[in-house]
């Protein structure tokens, strides 16, 4: 078996580079993208336990969301995986979230984005709404429908100027 050469797709390929035993080997089940998530987050050793960062925060979001609301994730979890989960969402995300909220409208100083926030925020109310109520992800909510509302309020005023500058433009061409 060749350790520098790869395999190219086909099964004469497949025999040629792993030796006639390959293709006696049976494939393992297929995994969930649960399963596949939950792997490239260990890889990127992107573990809640270790210290949390922005990266580290969206994946545990990611995961959280693909346990608890998307159905093709195969099997349900365990319940005491849930319980897990859920203390890890409301003990240390939760406030870490919170701890870090700066008041700007530069996405890049957010703790999370605003697409992981509608996912986050959408979830929780329709099946968590104790922890949605909570302070901290009330300030968090507050936040974030607060930016929506000046970024809607911006898009209005720059349309107004827009509407402004052709209003001026007709005139003096008339």
């Amino acid at each position: 078996m060749s350790e520098t050469r790869r395999v190219l797709g086909s099964l004469g390929s497949e025999m040629n580079v792993g030796g006639e035993d390959s293709l006696r080997r049976r494939v393992g089940p297929e995994l969930t993208p649960l399963d596949r998530h939950a792997r490239r987050m260990h890889e990127q050793q992107q573990q809640v336990w270790r210290g949390l960062t922005r990266e580290r925060v969206a994946a545990f979001l990611r995961m959280f969301l693909m346990c608890f609301v998307e159905t093709e994730n195969g099997l349900p979890l365990n319940p005491i995986t849930y319980k897990m989960l859920k203390k890890a969402l409301v003990k240390q995300i939760i406030p870490w979230i919170h701890f870090r909220l700066v008041y700007t409208m530069e996405e890049r100083w957010w703790p999370i984005t605003l697409a992981q926030f509608r996912e986050v925020n959408g979830y929780l109310a329709d099946h968590l709404p104790r922890i949605q109520k909570e302070d901290q992800w009330d300030a968090i909510r507050y936040f974030y429908e607060e930016v929506v509302r000046q970024r809607d309020e911006l898009k209005r005023l720059e349309e107004m100027e827009r509407e402004a500058m052709k209003a001026v433009r007709r005139c003096l061409n008339s």
